[in-house]
């Protein structure tokens, strides 16, 4: 494969790598565009001396992809002083997704960035109005915890760097249908073909194709991840799938009228314009640039070569808007077109199957999936075992659903009962793709989560399969992989080797507690779990949502102990969560004073997979890995002040010379318990989220801890009381992981460094 005949790869590629850079490194704009002018300068001097400037070009690019990456990502942002300021905007109204109680929207001011708003009660504005509001500035925040989502980067992207929250009596509609005339034409098309969905098709049918033709991803919760476990969830988005089948239709009804030789100006402006209704997502962008550089090439007798055009697509992209790529959607859009575009034959001739049709089904399938495994482990932990079989038999039934979809959509906007026939037809088909769907899923084991793999396996991953497709010679290549298995497994077994320290995280969960260690011999032990939000009708789980990522994430699907301070949600609930997705060889937990609800799904949930649980109270000690941990309370006096919180579970951990203290959620009465016992600790776990209940200053002075952790998120209780900061912060150095997200201890069993994921 010659990869100078595709001149855009080698750009795409350089591109890429300066904006990875941009991400990691302190870059300084200025001094990079001098040196950019300089090679570029360089380049044409080369070019006249009649010499290859390739290199120095790519390098060029390359410096252009760190301007504009550092630009994007570290620039300054015009709210960045207005954080937690009470401030009045008025703009125009878009993205409305309105829920019970609350709706959100995105608001754009004139000539300033967008604000992602959180509206709760009142009159809900639409898309294309005219608001005037007032509320706090908030400016989002990154990853929280180590693996997690980085959610101003997922804002940033699209535009949106503030967020605010306003009550109903803060908004104002100004005027109705503010917008330009031309953004009132997209929206007025798309709110009637989805209209037209929806007032002849059940409400799941109606989403589903709104979802697959529009891009409107309004699909029930339960059907969404029954398309993820069985590996088409692709199909659930406007993608390439989507514009071939257009294209070819076009093709096909222009071929019928004898006009053939016309398609590129009739049918890519039909393209663009039906890029501009779905809302411009980067696998509508691809398609269309590749696509209408196919008609183009074709109608001026020139070959197209479709590597070359998809990395041109994400040239244009990324010139625009380079924080597309760290978009899960862009990744898998341009590696699946990638893969197929170069896996596709070599994975043909290696089938044996008879039927051309399937063959063919079948090298698609392989091709796409052997370029995005890597992506989708590492970015959603999970594996889909059997989405071989839903992608035969499934996908093509949804292309019927597809051109009957478009079809529908656009006869509807002239004459709508000719569309209500549409999907009547349509219907079946989709219910058919639903039940499919559901079945598969359905199946045991369909899918499993998978730890994330080492950053350097997956480099090699990819080297091997360029090496497969490459022209060495099957010696060469078995060579070359061989060498490629021999490296990371040495790498692997090295990096066993190496000593490692006790590393404590003390997680961002919210308005909860949970903490993971990793000792040195490598074990995983968790302690407290966080719990699941009840409010808004949130369907946001904390266990599956962030704990069980960031187990994946790091490699501890296997959890050797788990410690459970007590049964608050706030500790167990992500615990109860996450048990039937992670292995657990034994659970402690304090004696019960009381066995509540929690406690009693945690032994269920412990009896069915044979997981054993100990009660354990004063005096116990446990050891783990030459780590000690004393068991300080409950004690045999129950405590019968809130009885949950003070009866439980409390331990003094001890690696060498370095000591935490966790104390769950106790209170006063359960400290004055404590107070004569040996609770001195370089490190302490600051009790009920640093609650006025809690942390008395003569418990603090007699912890006398060099470091304190509150655990807390946003809540309605007043935690953490100002004055129990303000006494921690005078007795030792204070983290919040409201604040600090994530804070990671690091310790030798003397020396003690610390990290916060915010801030650092």
């Amino acid at each position: 494969m010659m990869i100078m005949d595709k001149p855009f790869l080698l750009v795409a590629i350089f591109l890429s790598l300066g904006i990875i850079i941009s991400k990691y490194l302190e870059i300084n704009i200025v001094l990079l565009f001098i040196i950019l002018c300089l090679i570029l300068i360089l380049s044409i001097y080369t070019y006249l001396k009649r010499k290859d400037s390739t290199i120095l070009l790519l390098l060029a690019v390359a410096i252009f992809g760190m301007i504009i990456g550092a630009n994007a990502l570290h620039s300054k942002g015009m709210y960045d002083n207005l954080n937690n300021k009470l401030v009045s905007f008025d703009g125009i109204v878009s993205d409305v997704v309105a829920k019970d109680g609350f709706s959100k929207y995105v608001l754009k001011p004139k000539n300033k960035e967008k604000i992602l708003i959180t509206q709760y009660g009142g009159v809900f504005p639409k898309d294309g109005d005219l608001v005037e509001l007032r509320g706090i500035i908030q400016l989002p925040q990154g990853k929280r915890n180590p693996g997690g989502f980085d959610y101003k980067l997922f804002l940033k992207k699209n535009g949106i760097t503030a967020l605010m929250s306003v009550n109903g009596y803060s908004v104002k509609i100004i005027k109705k249908n503010a917008d330009s005339i031309i953004e009132r034409v997209f929206r007025n098309t798309k709110e009637r073909i989805v209209e037209n969905y929806s007032a002849s098709m059940p409400k799941n049918d109606a989403d589903f194709v709104s979802s697959v033709i529009l891009g409107e991803y309004n699909v029930e919760d339960d059907i969404l991840n029954s398309f993820r476990i069985t590996g088409i969830s692709h199909i659930i988005a406007v993608s390439g799938f989507n514009f071939g089948l257009l294209t070819v239709f076009m093709m096909f009804v222009l071929n019928i009228f004898h006009i053939r030789r016309y398609s590129a100006p009739i049918i890519i402006p039909l393209l663009i314009f039906y890029t501009l209704i779905t809302g411009l997502p980067p696998s509508a962008v691809r398609s269309v640039i590749m696509a209408s550089m196919a008609l183009i090439a074709s109608s001026i007798g020139r070959n197209n070569n479709p590597i070359n055009a998809v990395s041109f697509a994400a040239v244009i992209i990324l010139s625009f808007n380079p924080l597309m790529l760290f978009d899960i959607g862009f990744q898998l859009s341009f590696v699946a077109t990638l893969s197929i575009l170069l896996l596709y034959n070599p994975v043909k001739d290696m089938l044996k199957i008879k039927n051309e049709k399937l063959k063919e089904v079948v090298s698609v399938t392989v091709a796409a999936q052997l370029g995005t495994i890597p992506i989708t482990i590492y970015s959603f932990h999970n594996l889909s075992i059997i989405s071989l079989l839903p992608n035969i038999i499934i996908v093509p039934i949804v292309s019927i659903t597809v051109i009957l979809g478009f079809l529908s959509a656009l006869i509807g906007l002239i004459f709508s009962p000719l569309a209500i026939i549409l999907n009547m037809i349509n219907t079946p088909i989709v219910e058919l793709i639903l039940f499919l769907t559901k079945i598969f899923a359905e199946i045991p084991h369909a899918s499993i989560n998978v730890s994330v793999p080492p950053f350097y396996m997956i480099i090699f991953y990819y080297i091997a399969l360029l090496i497969m497709i490459s022209s060495l010679s099957k010696i060469n290549k078995l060579k070359v992989i061989s060498l490629i298995l021999l490296t990371s497994m040495t790498v692997l077994f090295v990096s066993t080797l190496i000593p490692r320290n006790l590393e404590i995280t003390f997680l961002d969960v919210g308005q909860g507690d949970s903490t993971f260690l990793r000792t040195p011999d490598g074990e995983n032990i968790l302690i407290d779990g966080g719990g699941r939000p009840e409010y808004n009708g949130s369907s946001f789980d904390v266990g599956q949502d962030i704990l069980l990522p960031y187990l994946l994430y790091e490699n501890a699907a296997s959890l050797d102990a788990i410690f459970i301070s007590h049964t608050d949600s706030d500790h167990i609930g992500g615990i109860l969560s996450i048990l039937d997705d992670v292995d657990v060889k034994r659970i402690f937990i304090g004696r019960q004073v009381q066995e509540d609800e929690n406690y009693k799904r945690l032994m269920v949930i412990a009896n069915k997979k044979k997981i054993p649980v100990f009660q354990l109270s004063k005096g116990d000690t446990i050891t783990i890995d030459g780590i000690r941990y004393y068991v300080l309370s409950p004690s045999s006096s129950i405590i019968s002040e809130n009885p949950i919180n003070n009866n439980a579970l409390v331990f003094k951990m001890v690696y060498q010379n370095v000591s935490i203290l966790f104390t769950g959620d106790i209170e006063k009465e359960a400290e004055n318990a404590l107070i004569d016992d040996n609770i001195s600790s370089d490190i302490l776990k600051v009790a009920h989220h640093g609650s006025n209940t809690s942390s008395q200053k003569n418990f603090i002075d007699k912890v006398n801890p060099k470091i304190s952790v509150i655990m807390v998120g946003k809540n309605n209780y007043g935690q953490p009381d100002s004055e129990v900061v303000k006494y921690l912060e005078s007795k030792s150095q204070l983290f919040r992981t409201d604040k600090d997200g994530a804070v990671i201890v690091d310790t030798n069993g003397t020396y003690i460094h610390i990290k916060k994921m915010v801030g650092d």
